[in-house]
């Protein structure tokens, strides 16, 4: 059940922290992440006892929020210090360059809002007052809306609609970001897409004011690019946050070429005995999230007719129906081949004739046989986490975590006596580069969802894995391997990206598609095949072409790709990513004398791995080194010189291979690189009584 929105429209207030005299419109109900509310000093202990208790990393929950937008009365606008003055979009129209403003538009919080009742019939001076709202001295409030209102927010509710709001406390002084997308223009066959983002500052301790002397951002888009700007001040200038005035609030404009992408940064302030502290701006997401119902109003999309949810076999259901229709696909096409050798020579003239008098009727059947394959694998197409690749995902999370239980279980009876102890040297060896490795990589999707496990088994085999639950198993043979905490982490960080990338759920859908095209072919090659032995040695063969050609090196792309991601989350958590190569290596060398061929393995060779990684070290350290990290010595043995002087190539490593959508380091201090360029709009006009129609080409400046 969705939560209630509260219904105070039409109603009058007063700003709480701004002063301003206002009238609700119509409500938003937003999703709030604050990461003050979240923050502790240090995480949760990952290892888990046996019992049902469960301990969970730092998280950065959603909160429902309900948000007003609001008319402002613009007798007040000169006396406050909020830019409530214009709401800016580009609107539908690909032909024009304009950029649309509404003045006097506010998004304000429930918190903020402080009831007020007036006996004017026109309370709030603002041009869109009286073509909203008619008063009636019979309701409560005394207006209601009308039909003008309800046709503007039809007409603009995609540009107007709050989804997200970003906070975060840093010394007693809070930022709040709200993004909105504004839309799309193509500027030579490229298409640009808009974002207006609010910021209010407030000072929660104004006995002690501060000044803001300058800003930092972070900008990362999904084309690929990381760019840094930096200026004094905002919107040209250094508002100071005291008693008298303890908040500011303001609005700035940024475009990418890309549909998606995140910002994050922060403002210098200094205090009044001249010391500065830096206050941070919380991580946002710029997306452009087009509206469904939406669409639908504007006839954009049109619904011929319902379709229900994806239908998804249960694995358990798959596993039995697996060899029956195995078996039923040979008797069927066996059946199909005997009954038309059997067959007399005219009875077979007399079937070719039926088959060519209904030719259209049966490549009809055959084909809405193909359309509804081609539909239930189109509406199964996900788009990967991290990697945005996109994959055909059969599995369900509910039907993963069944098949997640049942593995445990196993694992539990297997591995009974085997299981070392929770405060053991080994499994807090294990738990302390996991949660390095897991705090440093919190804003990358699913890491604050599952619950992270440690369990160290004392055997000799070389294991690691990480179970889609979040149950991360490492023997002490792996332990013994590994030379020093940095190749643990790279080992732990390729397993945990497997969790991470859900490559469980996708191995085991892409199996069963593979399986199921297989049985198709068993019925045509029974059916075809002159003898039963002739079809079962060419079935046979076409399994194990199945097998070399199209599962096993799936499963070598997956390692691959996590090889790769795991690799990033090393770098971000500031561990020596050039162990990897040495671990990959050294695996090598020991597995060299009953190392299996790469082409009959599921997982890529260790030296063709080590040189993998090699070629995407220079990508690594740039990471390692956005994040702040320490330098690392210069490594002689991998023939990399003052690696970490060199800039980032954009043809190898995640920039390329994997267009990450968020990319945050959790030490962001004195990271600083002079951004070369990107297109962005100026602050908003002031003032104005009036909606101006303003062109794009007279916005120019820099973010605010």
């Amino acid at each position: 059940m969705g939560m209630r929105i509260e219904n105070r429209n039409r109603e009058l207030f007063l700003h709480r922290v701004f002063g301003y005299r206002g009238v609700i419109i119509f409500p938003w109900l937003a999703r709030v992440f604050d990461r003050c509310d979240e923050r502790s000093s240090s995480l949760p202990p990952l290892t888990k006892s046996t019992k049902s208790s469960q301990s969970n990393i730092h998280e950065i929950r959603a909160k429902s929020v309900t948000y007003y937008q609001v008319l402002t009365d613009t007798r007040d606008m000169p006396h406050i210090r909020a830019q409530t003055e214009a709401v800016t979009f580009l609107g539908n129209q690909e032909r024009d360059r304009n950029l649309y403003a509404i003045p006097g538009l506010d998004y304000v919080a429930q918190e903020d809002i402080v009831p007020y009742t007036s006996t004017e019939r026109t309370p709030i001076e603002h041009e869109l007052f009286d073509k909203f709202l008619i008063y009636d001295s019979e309701t409560t409030p005394n207006f209601v809306p009308r039909e003008y209102l309800k046709s503007w927010q039809e007409r603009h509710h995609q540009w107007l609609e709050l989804s997200d709001v970003a906070k975060d406390v840093t010394h007693q002084i809070r930022v709040t970001v709200i993004p909105f997308y504004m839309g799309s223009r193509s500027a030579q066959g490229v298409a640009v897409h808009w974002w207006r983002y609010s910021i209010r500052v407030e000072n929660l301790n104004p006995d002690e004011p501060v000044t803001l002397r300058e800003r930092h951002w972070r900008i990362f888009s999904l084309s690929g690019t990381l760019e840094t700007v930096r200026g004094k001040g905002v919107v040209g200038q250094e508002p100071r946050l005291s008693k008298e005035y303890p908040a500011f609030q303001y609005s700035s404009h940024i475009s990418l070429s890309a549909s998606s992408g995140h910002m994050w940064g922060t403002f210098k302030m200094e205090k009044d005995d001249g010391t500065f502290i830096e206050v941070r701006i919380p991580p946002f997401n710029l997306e452009y999230l087009m509206n469904f119902s939406y669409l639908i109003r504007q006839k954009l999309v049109v619904r011929q007719f319902h379709t229900s949810s994806p239908r998804h076999i249960h694995p358990l259901i798959w596993i039995i129906l697996k060899p029956a229709l195995k078996g039923a696909a040979w008797l069927t096409g066996r059946s199909a081949r005997k009954w038309y050798r059997g067959l007399p020579e005219e009875k077979r003239s007399i079937f070719f004739q039926h088959l060519n008098r209904h030719k259209y009727k049966y490549v009809a059947i055959f084909g809405t046989i193909g359309s509804t394959f081609g539909y239930h694998y189109s509406t199964h197409i996900q788009i990967a986490p991290i990697t945005g690749r996109k994959r055909y995902m059969l599995m369900t999370e509910e039907q993963l975590k069944y098949l997640c239980d049942l593995q445990k279980e196993e694992l539990a009876k297997t591995y009974a006596n085997h299981m070392m102890p929770e405060n053991s040297k080994e499994t807090q060896l294990v738990a302390k580069v996991a949660k390095k490795i897991i705090s440093a990589n919190v804003d990358l999707p699913n890491v604050r969802s599952i619950k992270w496990t440690i369990r160290v088994l004392n055997i000799d085999d070389q294991k690691a894995f990480v179970l889609p639950s979040g149950d991360i198993y490492v023997t002490r043979g792996m332990l013994q391997t590994v030379a020093n905490e940095d190749q643990l982490a790279i080992v732990l960080g390729h397993e945990i990206s497997h969790t991470l990338l859900d490559h469980s759920g996708e191995n085991l859908s892409y199996l069963q598609l593979v399986d199921f095209l297989g049985i198709f072919a068993s019925l045509i090659i029974w059916s075809v095949f002159p003898s039963d032995w002739a079809s079962f040695f060419v079935t046979y063969l076409f399994e194990r072409f199945l097998t070399f050609a199209n599962r096993l090196p799936y499963s070598r792309t997956l390692e691959e790709e996590a090889d790769e991601v795991g690799l990033m989350l090393a770098a971000k958590a500031c561990y020596d990513i050039r162990e990897s190569v040495r671990f990959w290596q050294k695996i090598h060398e020991l597995q060299e004398k009953q190392a299996i061929p790469e082409f009959f393995s599921t997982h890529p060779a260790s030296n063709k791995r080590a040189e993998t990684l090699k070629r995407k070290i220079s990508w690594a350290l740039e990471i390692r080194h956005q994040c702040n990290c320490l330098p690392l010595i210069e490594n002689i043995t991998l023939g990399l010189p003052k690696i970490l002087e060199q800039p980032l190539d954009k043809k190898t490593g995640l920039v390329h291979h994997i267009p990450v959508t968020i990319l945050i380091c959790s030490r962001l201090k004195n990271i600083m690189i002079e951004m070369s360029s990107l297109t962005q709009f100026g602050e908003s006009q002031k003032g104005k009584k009036r909606a101006k129609l303003l062109k794009m080409n007279e916005f120019d400046g820099s973010i605010r």
